[in-house]
């Protein structure tokens, strides 16, 4: 309890005189000593830290140089340490540090990325950077390891990797790049090689898939062709082989001179946002139905238990779409082809055509939703004379005008990609870019690995994923609203198509 005793300050008026000399006397004899002690040598022990004396030999000085010298040494071994700190963490920068070839090692990917127009005139046009090849590659499984996954190469586990399924017939050491730039333990590789492949060419897959386990090799070579035959069978293939690989959610369609955009934690997310609708081109059936041949499920052996099928569906024609042959296939999609369906007479068909054979594989099960398809669409944006966007391919299509191309170089009415694309391909949404030719331009190859090194490996955020745009596409509201009565197909998408974009950046 708090006492009620106040304090006041006396009045020194009221005091007695004598008392006030008593004060007086005192503070003189006060400064009377204090005078001595400051001005005489101690001579009867009395300690005085403020004047030195042999007796006395710890003086403040004294205390007070110990401390700097102290001070100073710590501050020695303080630098040293951070010395050894920065040498360590230069060191594992290094580690991470992307690593060039010879031919593209003076090349500043930074400047190009951030619109360094002067800079971009040195590396492109006449002073473009081709491949040039290494004849004595060193395809030992040590190296191999070495250049795709370097010592201290930290990944992050996936929710779930991605499956690659590629047809390849040439440019290795760009395909091996490719590995490279998706490689996580979690991700499956497929090739297909073109039987008429150099044998070279043949030699170097083997050896990569003999060192990797996640890189599968069909064992089984077709000749495929500029019309797209045997494309699709080369496609089906591998899904029967990677249906027997776990850990990944989704297929990913791809050809020899496809480049892949997105690094493996950007495609992971990706994936996610589709929730396991199919990312495929939807665009009107050209014409090329050959109809000498029936196309209903029950004349194509389509399904290995025709029993639990509906008669409409069975003896129904397909619907039929076009689309390029690149695209992504949910996992479940692979399942059903593979397990349920049995498509090898319905490829066989297609493949007696003559041109573009196999862009109407993937299409038309995703526009035949009767047929029940995980993750499909439907043929509805089709009657309504509109097409459907998907992200898995970006291709720039100029028929005539090369001077639209970022490269100024077209073949096969595609613009060929140059490293004067390098910004657009960091920016747009597509997972994959085609066309780029290492012999025409290896710079654009080398500062996109460079970037999805950088992306998965120093968490580098150049451009946001754009998460409205894959959520909104058509294809993903429909996959998960179509079973609500209430839902109306709207083929008009909300966003900017990335087709609609400017182009080059």
């Amino acid at each position: 309890m708090r006492s009620k005793v106040r304090y006041q300050l006396l009045d020194q008026a009221g005091a007695p005189r004598n008392f006030r000399l008593l004060w007086l006397f005192l503070f003189l004899v006060a400064c009377f000593v204090a005078y001595f002690l400051l001005s005489s040598p101690s001579s009867s022990g009395v300690f005085n830290p403020l004047k030195p004396d042999a007796r006395n030999p710890i003086t403040y000085e004294q205390v007070m140089k110990d401390l700097r010298n102290e001070i100073d040494q710590r501050n020695v071994i303080i630098n040293e340490l951070q010395q050894d700190l920065e040498k360590m963490e230069l060191k594992n920068d290094l580690k991470n540090l992307y690593r060039r070839r010879p031919e593209t090692d003076h090349v500043d990917c930074g400047r190009i990325l951030s619109g360094d127009k002067n800079y971009l005139e040195s590396v492109s046009g006449k002073n473009r950077i081709k491949i040039v090849e290494n004849d004595q590659l060193d395809m030992s499984c040590a190296a191999i390891m070495n250049r795709i996954l370097p010592p201290g190469s930290n990944l992050k586990p996936l929710k779930n990797g991605v499956a690659f399924a590629r047809i390849v017939y040439a440019d290795y050491e760009m395909i091996e790049k490719q590995v490279q730039m998706s490689y996580h333990p979690q991700n499956s590789f497929c090739f297909a090689i073109d039987k008429k492949a150099p044998s070279q060419f043949h030699e170097r897959l083997r050896a990569m898939a003999a060192c990797l386990p996640n890189v599968l090799l069909l064992p089984d070579e077709e000749s495929v062709d500029s019309a797209g035959h045997n494309i699709n069978s080369a496609h089906y293939n591998c899904m029967r082989v990677l249906i027997n690989k776990p850990g990944w959610n989704y297929v990913i369609l791809l050809q020899n001179h496809d480049l892949i955009t997105k690094s493996v934690y950007e495609l992971e997310q990706v994936y996610e946002w589709l929730g396991g609708a199919n990312d495929v081109e939807i665009t009107p059936e050209a014409g090329r139905l050959d109809n000498k041949f029936k196309w209903d499920p029950k004349s194509l052996k389509m399904f290995r238990n025709e029993s639990g099928i509906n008669e409409v569906v069975l003896n129904g024609k397909m619907k039929f779409a076009k689309g390029a042959a690149q695209g992504s296939l949910s996992r479940a999609a692979v399942d059903w082809m593979v397990r349920t369906a049995d498509l090898t007479t319905y490829i066989d068909q297609w493949n007696k055509g003559g041109f573009g054979v196999d862009e109407q594989f993937i299409q038309s099960f995703q526009v035949s939703s009767d047929l029940g398809m995980p993750g499909h669409f439907t043929d509805g944006c089709l009657k309504q004379g509109k097409k459907t966007d998907f992200v898995s391919r970006m291709s720039q299509w100029k028929y005539g005008d090369s001077n639209a191309c970022g490269s100024k170089t077209v073949r096969h009415a595609i613009c060929l990609l140059g490293i004067e694309d390098f910004r657009t391909l960091a920016a747009y949404p597509n997972l994959m870019f085609n066309k780029m030719i290492p012999s025409f331009d290896y710079a654009i190859v080398e500062c996109s690995a460079e970037l999805l090194h950088n992306r998965t490996f120093l968490g580098q955020e150049d451009h946001k994923l754009e998460e409205d745009y894959y959520k909104n596409m058509i294809n993903v509201l429909y996959h998960k609203n179509h079973l609500d009565p209430n839902f109306k197909l709207d083929c008009t998408p909300s966003y900017k198509k990335w087709s609609a974009r400017d182009y080059p950046l």
